[in-house]
């Protein structure tokens, strides 16, 4: 992260757009390889922000479907990806999003991600396709006037500082899906946007409303009828009753063979009147 800020305040992005281009089978290689620097100097929030001020989401958005309707053979599948790539680094800000919604990336995303459906080679294209729609998509409050539930569940621990109780306590009339991810950043200074991974922040990510409690989250074993109801089947549900902590249940010895003698003798029914 301190090497992308570094480059990018000696003006390595606007070389990556210079060396990056339109459909061209010459410096293919070259191509992969600028695109796959230029996706990593753009997950740096300050070079994605200098990306979006420049108008270079427009830029990512033309070239990447230029790629995609000469490389009709599907030869160049990864220099689309790198192209991907890139745009799903400038949309992890909230400017980036705004930007790709006024392209119409969107519809762009959309079409492009139809045609290349048949394709089973082109299948990582679409994933990444996917996930930036989904990502950039405006949220939209359901049409409902309060989306806390009719029925309340009786959560036996609710933290006073966790989300959940932010929900309980919210008025019926707040829009709760405003966009309040990152940015706008202005009393943000580099070396604080810089020095966060954002790719480490999921991991090390801790919600109060877990509980943690093993003897709490163990369900309660109760007997659904009364032992006194349940004496009469002793004899065959010996395990309501019989401590076999005390029993040697493993013998050293062999035990001999008894034949089944038993079998032809009576059988009791506890609830029936007769044998």
């Amino acid at each position: 992260a301190v090497n992308a800020v570094s480059l990018g305040k000696n003006g390595v992005v606007e070389l990556m757009f210079k060396i990056i281009g339109p459909f061209s089978k010459k410096n293919t290689s070259l191509m992969k390889v600028a695109l796959d620097t230029l996706a990593a100097l753009l997950k740096s929030k300050t070079n994605a922000r200098r990306a979006v001020d420049r108008g270079y989401m427009q830029v990512l958005l033309t070239i990447y479907v230029d790629w995609h309707r000469h490389d009709s053979r599907h030869r160049y599948m990864l220099i689309r990806k790198g192209v991907l790539q890139c745009i799903k680094s400038v949309t992890n800000i909230k400017l980036g999003r705004k930007a790709f919604i006024d392209a119409n990336g969107m519809k762009i995303l959309y079409n492009t991600s139809q045609e290349c459906l048949a394709v089973r080679t082109l299948d990582p294209l679409v994933n990444s396709s996917s996930l930036i729609m989904r990502k950039c998509f405006p949220k939209n409050r359901l049409p409902l006037p309060t989306i806390k539930s009719t029925f309340h569940f009786q959560l036996p621990v609710i933290p006073a500082s966790g989300p959940v109780a932010q929900l309980y306590s919210l008025p019926p009339d707040v829009d709760d899906v405003v966009d309040e991810s990152d940015d706008n950043d202005d009393g943000e200074t580099e070396s604080e946007i810089e020095t966060e991974n954002d790719d480490d922040k999921d991991e090390h990510f801790k919600n109060d409303d877990i509980e943690t409690d093993i003897n709490k989250l163990k369900p309660r074993q109760e007997l659904g009828r009364p032992m006194e109801e349940l004496k009469m089947y002793e004899q065959f549900f010996p395990e309501l009753s019989e401590n076999f902590q005390e029993w040697d249940l493993v013998s050293k010895e062999p035990k001999p063979f008894v034949p089944e003698a038993n079998l032809s003798g009576p059988i009791v029914v506890p609830t029936a009147s007769e044998e």
